[in-house]
């Protein structure tokens, strides 16, 4: 029972009956200003909790002889004390509930505040979810309380309507869009040269904990860069120095610094010295400030002021080497060369590419077109025996149809032909090979030089599987009594040193040596990258490689420097080591798509040790172009896996192309299902296509440089004073072009003005009213580029996704979208590009200027041995002449019809011409290839060899008349 006393001092002291001292664990509760105590039977009083802690109001239980009151304290702590009369429990629990009311409407107004700047005045992050979730579910026995004031009920009634949040974050978020663009439209009309677009001021807008916005080519990302920027500072009252800006190069940096310069002037926000501007730098940059205020060393190592002092550098690493590896050859060739094994092929176009875009270069200098061949012709010449590569045989004949016999080796000094047959045990071929008929074709091969009395050894495909075939060439010489003379080691060196294998061997070094380091890979994760080749050298590749690494490092202490990757790298340890505390709340990342490994983890550190700063991306999948410097697209297309849940924004409008364009461009590169999907407005609208198709011919030859200047000529007529803009995919052609067209007799002056040249890579960012594309045609320097690149370097590169082309897709993506009106493609009509074939399909609509890229022009000029070979006319020393562009993986080698001039192709009997108008037959021999020729004898007409008066190599093969 209450005393008057004790209700003057606000206190409350309640006992149980004669049971409950009887039976009961406490002999009295008292409850204070603030506070729930209990005094125990050993009379020690215990607190129980504050008021504070109330999950609701205490509440009474009445029963028969006595009452009971419980009181709930979050988060799940409940306490129930009993044996209290009832008169005692009714006249107190009014008087408890008074006492504790207020503490819970408190609770209910610091929650309110909490929602309020969390959810409603500012974007909701993904962050502070859990905690309100944590908050509102703690308010949820409070609904049935009916004594709190009306605004308190509203309050705890409204945020009772938003649980679960998870549930109710999008509509927060949108009502919290709705409003903020309302309340700062004019900003965002005013904060660049034009309106921001509605996909540009969301893009603004969010401040998730992470956000995603993907652009397109020319929809505004630096626009969206600058105006956020700006509406942090302005509209939500955050300090520049509190806001990172971090650029993909130093020309990015400078240009994203002119901008807000520029917009911060017009919509009148100083920005005079460096306080009042956001850190906008590129992350080399940024990197180096850190570890100077962390007075760590900053002084740039020899290797950063000029790439070539780096190759120089690997280059004598590997020359000092050199002694040591010339006992390993095979395993260095093994760093070089891929040892692809042909049985993996299992398509005939797959091994075809393959041929045409490696190069075996043996120690000789011969091409060869596989693996195998170049470990034959080393150990040839490893062990000084004299050899040519497929030279004709002795007597021209032919075992297949249409194709010249040429043996693998001949082995001069012994007088000895070598065949490699591409057989298992079992006489299994590739996949795509006819094994009969390859099998048929070893028979004949054997018959051919049991007739002539040649000398025929063999080797095959599974000496080389199992390891032996040096062991097999070696035991065939033995039986052969040709004598082995191994070269010395200074001959080898001297080999080495006069063949092109120290410059590509220390290249494919260089390229390595840059992959690891930006991957940050370390000795265990180098192995385990090559471990997933099929090289049975890969420990020996892993551990050499490792090696180069830490001799690069240890160079770079000799000199107590750092490199550009040192800049990163160190700078994340620098903090983790808390020798810099980052002090930025908001971080914005431009060029996200090409970001890499290292640099996102110095941003994901930023994060982690900064005051909770938001991080936005900016960035379009579709731009991804830079690889080879270790962009890694895979953490944008699965941004939610590297980073976590984030806002995601799609700018989807364009003011730089028209629809043609974007239709054409946006097709081709959203066929590769691992990027984004996205869907492209432009405000300029045309009814016809606005890329056009044209070949590389003039008057039948090819001639890019004299079509760019014919297509320069027709814009010119059209509209002189209009920006182009000429993009090829190598420097060395953009060269050839430019050079050309200062020679050009047929352009006037005046119109080579405002002309620009770009590669495809330099194009990125720039834009002209007409663009150029060149360079589209097949093969390693074509484009699409058919080579991967080396396959060691491209194991330690950033993972690519296995849509085929997916880079070189983007690159034409980026070359495309440069135009503002109109785009020329200059294409070789023979070997066609892949990129060419495939916009040729219905699903594009583009204005086809050539009739040579028609069906029926291209059927005259398709190898017919090759899955994707044409026929490309040349000019030799003894006139023109056909070559498949699948270069030495095709063995079809045509004549050039007479009537024509269009390719003929050789069948067993009959040349036939490819042109289905001319359909003009030669009649050949089919035993040697040679044309036939109409002659007399004592029963008439009938074919004779042409080969029957050559002296050395006689051929008196003929066959029946038939007119």
């Amino acid at each position: 029972m209450a005393s008057n006393n004790v209700e003057q001092r606000k206190t409350i002291e309640l006992h149980p009956n004669w049971v409950g001292k009887l039976f009961g664990d406490y002999t009295q509760l008292t409850i204070d200003a603030d506070s729930f105590y209990i005094e125990e039977r050993n009379c020690k009083q215990t607190l129980l909790g504050t008021f504070d802690e109330l999950a609701t109001l205490p509440t009474t239980e009445k029963g028969l002889f006595w009452s009971s009151l419980t009181i709930t304290l979050v988060p799940n702590k409940r306490y129930i004390f009993s044996f209290i009369t009832n008169a005692a429990l009714t006249n107190a629990l009014p008087k408890i509930q008074k006492l504790c009311l207020p503490a819970l409407q408190q609770r209910i107004y610091t929650t309110y505040q909490q929602f309020q700047q969390n959810a409603i005045k500012q974007y909701l992050r993904d962050s502070t979810i859990p905690a309100l979730e944590t908050q509102l579910n703690h308010l949820l026995p409070l609904a049935k309380v009916t004594q709190f004031e009306a605004t308190t009920r509203q309050q705890l009634q409204f945020m009772l309507g938003q649980t679960p949040i998870s549930e109710h974050a999008d509509n927060l978020r949108e009502t919290y869009e709705k409003r903020t663009l309302a309340t700062y439209q004019s900003f965002y009309d005013k904060a660049e040269a034009n309106p921001l677009t509605h996909s540009q001021r969301l893009a603004v807008i969010r401040n998730n904990d992470f956000n995603l916005v993907l652009a397109a080519a020319g929809t505004g990302k630096t626009s969206v860069m600058v105006a956020k920027a700006l509406d942090l500072i302005v509209n939500h009252g955050v300090k520049p120095h509190e806001i990172l800006v971090l650029a993909y190069n130093r020309a990015a940096a400078n240009e994203l610094q002119e901008r807000f310069n520029k917009r911060a002037k017009a919509i009148g926000t100083e920005t005079e010295n460096e306080s009042n501007t956001p850190s906008i730098a590129t992350f080399h940059a940024l990197g180096r400030a850190i570890l100077k205020q962390a007075n760590h060393t900053v002084h740039l190592s020899k290797f950063t002021d000029d790439p070539k002092k780096l190759n120089q550098w690997v280059t004598q690493w590997l020359i000092n080497q050199l002694r040591e590896l010339l006992t390993v050859l095979e395993k260095l060739f093994s760093l070089v060369f891929k040892p692809v094994n042909p049985f993996d092929f299992e398509a005939q176009e797959d091994y075809e590419n393959y041929v045409r875009d490696n190069e075996y270069r043996t120690l000789n200098g011969e091409l060869v077109k596989g693996y195998q061949e170049l470990i034959i012709a080393n150990w040839l010449c490893r062990n000084g025996i004299e050899y040519q590569y497929e030279a004709p045989y002795k007597s021209k004949r032919r075992i297949a149809e249409g194709v010249d016999y040429k043996p693998d080796f001949y082995l001069t000094e012994a007088d000895i032909y070598l065949e490699h047959f591409g057989v298992d045990r079992h006489g299994k071929t590739r996949p795509d090979i006819d094994r009969q008929k390859y099998n048929q074709e070893m028979e004949l091969k054997r018959n051919l030089h049991r007739e002539c009395g040649t000398k025929l050894i063999e080797t095959h495909h599974y000496d080389w599987v199992e390891g032996k075939l040096e062991q097999r060439l070696e035991q065939l010489m033995r039986e052969n009594n040709v004598k082995l003379q191994p070269l010395t080691n200074d001959e080898l060196l001297e080999k080495l040193n006069n063949s092109d294998l120290i410059s590509t061997l220390a290249e494919v070094l260089y390229k390595s040596l840059q992959a690891i380091r930006t991957e940050q890979l370390n000795s265990d994760g180098i192995s385990a990258r090559l471990a997933q080749l099929d090289n049975q050298h890969a420990n020996w590749c892993a551990a050499f490689l490792t090696r180069l690494h830490q001799s690069y490092q240890e160079a770079l202490r000799e000199e107590n420097a750092i490199d550009f990757d040192d800049m990163i790298l160190q700078a994340q340890a620098v903090i983790q080591q808390q020798r810099f505390k980052p002090k930025w709340r908001h971080i914005l990342v431009d060029e996200f798509q090409d970001i890499s490994a290292a640099r996102l983890g110095l941003v994901k550190t930023l994060i982690k040790h900064g005051p909770n700063p938001t991080m936005t991306a900016v960035g379009d999948d579709w731009q991804s172009i830079y690889r080879f410097s270790g962009g890694k697209l895979e953490i944008t297309t699965r941004f939610g896996e590297y980073l976590g849940t984030h806002s995601l924004t799609k700018l989807d409008k364009t003011f730089r192309y028209n629809n043609s364009i974007a239709d054409t461009a946006g097709n081709f590169v959203m066929e590769n299902p691992e990027q984004y999907k996205k869907q492209v407005e432009t405000h300029t609208k045309v009814s016809n296509p606005q890329v056009y198709l044209l070949d590389t011919l003039i008057a039948g030859k090819p001639d890019p440089a004299g079509k760019v200047a014919k297509i320069i000529q027709a814009i010119r007529e059209h509209a002189p004073e209009d920006s182009i803009a000429i993009i090829c995919r190598y420097n060395y052609l953009l060269n050839d072009v430019r050079e050309n067209l200062k020679h050009d007799a047929e352009l006037q002056d005046g119109q080579l003005k405002n002309i620009n040249y770009w590669t495809f890579h330099k194009s990125k960012g720039l834009e002209a009213d007409h663009c150029i594309l060149v360079g589209f045609f097949q093969g390693k320097v074509g484009f699409p580029n058919e080579n991967k690149g080396h396959y060691i370097v491209e194991t330690l590169l950033p993972t690519l996704d296995s849509f085929k082309h997916s880079e070189e897709r983007r690159l034409f993506y980026v070359g495309l979208t440069r135009a503002r009106k109109k785009s020329y493609l200059v294409a070789d009509p023979h070997g066609m590009s892949a990129f060419i074939k495939e916009i040729l399909t219905p699903k594009y609509d583009i204005a086809i200027s050539s009739e040579r890229f028609r069906e029926k022009f291209q059927e005259i000029f398709k190898c017919p041995k090759c899955t994707n070979g044409y026929l490309k006319r040349h000019q030799g020393q003894y006139g023109a002449f056909y070559r498949c562009t699948t270069g030495n993986g095709c063995s079809v080698r045509p004549r050039v019809c007479s009537a024509c001039g269009s390719p003929t192709i050789d069948h067993w009997f009959h040349s036939i011409c490819n042109n289905p108008d001319c359909r003009g037959e030669t009649p050949i021999c089919d035993k040697c290839g040679r044309p036939m020729k109409q002659r007399e004898g004592r029963y008439g007409k009938f074919w004779g060899c042409t080969g029957y008066g050559i002296k050395d190599d006689q051929c008196r093969h003929t066959r029946k008349w038939l007119p």
